[in-house]
């Protein structure tokens, strides 16, 4: 950690860590390396996440799906109603295959995954090395390009960019705005490069986004600072 932190801020940021410091893709059984399955992977838990957060319900339902389908092209060719059916019995808490094809919910969410899928598997050959080789590793352009995939807004590409920097290093710092929330809330700092006096590494900058980004969905703010004292 950066010798300038107040020493609050680090004993902050190590009970933020010790809380939550278990990284989202490991969460979900999702390795983080720089693959086609994982890549993938991560942006459909990124899609998953975004709208809910990083609630139990939506890691459930991102696991569920990134467990049965492991690439673009797999999930390309399922059935929409097998995705709405792992999306909504996580979502929903139900039983598998209870209510996926009546909540409307979880069938649009469905179709859009399917149909981004569909376009990555048509426009990148399912590879998202691919989109970064032709972004020129240049974060804005990466994000232009993936926004251009349905369903993949810049929420999402927040997420996913939170989770790759681990391994795509330019993006790095960055964290979502749940994270920066969060950090402003416990006095950690207010912008991605505050974030990295905390740990220079891509990975651990991500890490702490991460749990940051939990710590928001929860409100569990309180019990980090409780941890800290």
């Amino acid at each position: 950690m950066d010798d300038t932190l107040r020493e609050d801020q680090k004993l902050t940021a190590r009970a933020v860590l010790a809380r939550e410091g278990r990284g989202f893709a490991e969460e979900i059984g999702l390795g983080r390396t720089n693959n086609p399955a994982s890549l993938f992977g991560l942006l459909v838990a990124a899609f998953v996440v975004a709208p809910r957060g990083e609630s139990g319900a939506a890691a459930r339902a991102a696991h569920e799906v990134t467990n049965r389908w492991h690439t673009a092209t797999d999930l390309a060719a399922a059935s929409e109603q097998d995705v709405a059916k792992e999306l909504g019995a996580a979502v929903e808490g139900s039983e598998r295959g209870d209510r996926g094809d009546d909540d409307d919910s979880a069938s649009t969410a469905a179709a859009t995954l399917v149909a981004l899928a569909s376009s990555l598997a048509a426009t990148w050959d399912g590879d998202l090395r691919t989109l970064r080789d032709e972004a020129g590793q240049d974060p804005a352009r990466e994000r232009a390009l993936l926004t251009d995939l349905p369903g993949v807004d810049d929420g999402v590409a927040d997420v996913f960019f939170r989770e790759v920097q681990a391994l795509w290093d330019e993006v790095s710092p960055f964290a979502d705005a749940r994270a920066l929330r969060a950090a402003a809330a416990l006095g950690l700092g207010e912008c991605p490069e505050d974030l990295a006096r905390y740990g220079d590494q891509p990975e651990k900058i991500g890490r702490l986004a991460g749990a940051l980004a939990r710590i928001d969905v929860e409100g569990s703010h309180d019990e980090v600072r409780a941890a800290s004292a």
